[in-house]
């Protein structure tokens, strides 16, 4: 089975929980990338020669996607042990 074709086969409920994860972990995602800025701002001092670091959105969307997918492997080892 093709990546398509399991996407046209899950219901609208599924599509929407992935959607919600994928937001989520966009959000840790922009978290983390900010929290990495600062630190480095701290460690220079804020001197006003120091490279400016901002979040662009390959950072932004290929952490998220990390971030997805772990949540995603911690979900399925979670509702495994389920019955």
């Amino acid at each position: 089975m093709t990546l398509g074709q399991w996407l046209n086969s899950l219901s609208s409920m599924d599509h929407l929980i992935l959607l919600l994860l994928y937001i989520g972990s966009i959000y840790l995602s922009n978290i983390t990338l900010n929290a990495m800025i600062d630190y480095y701002n701290e460690k220079k001092q804020f001197n006003k020669f120091r490279i400016k670091f901002r979040v662009s959105p390959i950072a932004l969307l290929s952490l998220g996607f990390l971030y997805s997918f772990f949540i995603y492997k911690i979900f399925d080892a979670i509702f495994e042990i389920m019955p």
